[in-house]
């Protein structure tokens, strides 16, 4: 999804988009390690601002949260500019929490790459899916946004119809360790009714969709850091018609019917240290 904020020929902005699973299913460990997913992904209006500015050097800098020398920024920076030559120096302003599920790092990554190419335009959009696939696995959903049904390790996309959505999202202070959870799935686990979803959400049934909202993650999630639990729980006694957890977690997401429901349920949240009305685009 590629939004631009301001350009001229030396420097661009970008909005890096956060994203939900709307469901999320586990089907078994790969050889090389990952495990085999199927989800159903949506793009919210929560980002990070991206700016990239023409340079003879990567330099990542950043506002709003610390980033690790190693960050996923820099890793499709240097992968751009291994196939290019081409470099840059990069600024993120950061809205998006760390270890939430939500996908900021794989958006900022996806940013980067979107901004990199329209700026210098060396490579063709198939290789730039493939630049983002090494960054991590939802750099390529994030690359293209929307609602996708997203398959493989989450690189195999499929565009799907989607509805207007109001949310809240809200994250506890812990966030979970994607490596860890996965190491500790016991598999196999229930799947969700992913045909159900996508023919819910083409038709706009808001009530049809709500059922089948689902996480496999979300049960061992909840036993490492118990507080989702009572997020989502919190979420549907204060209205909303369906409440998941996004991604490995921490961040919950609950669906409401409109944005003033949605409104009114994000000022009485408590006790979370992140939370947000967002919807769907």
């Amino acid at each position: 999804m590629d939004f631009v904020g301001y350009n001229n020929m030396d420097r661009t902005t970008k909005r890096a988009y956060a994203k939900l699973n709307l469901t999320l299913g586990v089907l078994y460990k790969r050889a090389d390690g990952y495990h085999a997913l199927d989800s159903i992904m949506q793009t919210i209006d929560l980002f990070d601002t991206v700016t990239v500015e023409r340079a003879r050097d990567i330099l990542v800098t950043g506002t709003g949260m610390m980033l690790p020398y190693d960050n996923t920024i820099r890793r499709a920076a240097e992968l751009y500019r291994a196939l290019t030559g081409r470099s840059a120096h990069i600024r993120v302003i950061k809205r998006i929490p760390a270890e939430a599920g939500l996908g900021g790092g794989s958006a900022d990554a996806a940013a980067t790459l979107n901004a990199l190419q329209e700026l210098f335009g060396e490579v063709d959009e198939k290789t730039l899916v493939e630049l983002a696939a090494k960054v991590g696995a939802d750099v390529p959903f994030c690359l293209k946004g929307g609602t996708q049904r997203a398959e493989g390790i989450g690189e195999v996309l499929t565009p799907v119809r989607g509805m207007k959505l109001h949310f809240v999202v809200a994250k506890p202070a812990e966030g979970v360790s994607t490596k860890k959870l996965f190491s500790l799935l016991k598999l196999p686990r229930k799947m969700p009714e992913t045909t159900a979803a996508l023919s819910a959400l083409s038709q706009g049934d808001l009530d049809a969709l709500c059922p089948l909202l689902y996480n496999a993650l979300e049960e061992p999630a909840i036993e490492l850091v118990p507080v989702i639990g009572r997020i989502k729980a919190d979420m549907l006694s204060l209205g909303a018609k369906a409440a998941c957890m996004s991604g490995s977690g921490s961040a919950v997401f609950g669906l409401f019917a409109d944005q003033a429901q949605a409104e009114d349920a994000a000022k009485k949240l408590s006790d979370v240290a992140f939370s947000r009305v967002c919807e769907s685009i």
